[in-house]
């Protein structure tokens, strides 16, 4: 059994010319799960694999940092061909649903809609998936994807308020926002990087990946605080 991530995208709130905004690509024994749609994140996921590889997509929340690209998606799958691909499911919270088609009513035409919610348990590509409130504005899913022994958790975006032992603990890799460094002010929808390698430790995580690292701040210094938090 394997389980692979390809970053493709760790910016926060929006992209720049070097790094695309919020997305991974999870490959589950060659099911291939694109976990949030960030804008850039559609262009990396071509370097990776060719669209008609793609078998689902998950989305966490609504905010367009994290789903954008959905659009490209839609009109490759429905326009790229001769004839338009077979639908894909598509996993996300009600109302994250309800704005995709309020902008793009035609999405049902390449697209399975499918609304979660926290608290439910999914099958995807064999791997056992489960959803975890997040602190956030709008509703958003963490998930919690263990395929074999293998456990990968994600928090999406999410303030220091949210049950992180139901989502982390254990995991393998714990791909966790840090949107803020040591001094900034605290915000409840968010994490520092000190904040997630607090979390990372506490919940027993192998491995910690922080993303959501906003333009123009310092990585290296988030990456310095989320070490000094989380030794080893």
């Amino acid at each position: 059994m394997t389980l692979a991530v390809t970053v493709l995208g760790s910016s926060g709130m929006y992209a720049t010319a070097e790094r695309a905004a919020s997305g991974y690509l999870v490959d589950i024994d060659g099911y291939r799960l694109w976990l949030d749609a960030g804008p850039g994140t559609w262009r990396n996921l071509l370097s990776a694999i060719t669209y008609e590889d793609l078998d689902a997509v998950l989305l966490s929340h609504r905010h367009p940092d994290h789903t954008s690209d959905i659009f490209q998606a839609f009109h490759a799958l429905y326009y790229g061909s001769a004839d338009p691909l077979p639908p894909l499911p598509l996993w996300a919270p009600g109302e994250t649903l309800e704005r995709l088609l309020g902008y793009c009513p035609e999405m049902t035409e390449s697209f399975e809609l499918r609304a979660i919610a926290a608290g439910e348990s999914l099958s995807i590509g064999g791997a056992d998936v489960s959803l975890h409130a997040m602190v956030h504005p709008p509703e958003t899913v963490g998930v919690r994807l263990r395929h074999g022994s293998a456990v990968l958790a994600y928090s999406a975006d999410t303030g220091p308020g949210a049950d992180f032992s139901a989502l982390a603990a254990g995991a393998d890799l714990f791909i966790c926002e840090a949107t803020f460094q040591e001094g900034d002010g605290p915000w409840e929808g968010h994490l520092s990087a000190s904040d997630a390698g607090r979390i990372a430790a506490a919940q027993g995580v192998e491995r910690l990946l922080l993303t959501h690292l906003p333009p123009r701040r310092d990585a290296q210094r988030s990456l310095r605080e989320g070490r000094a938090a989380a030794p080893g």
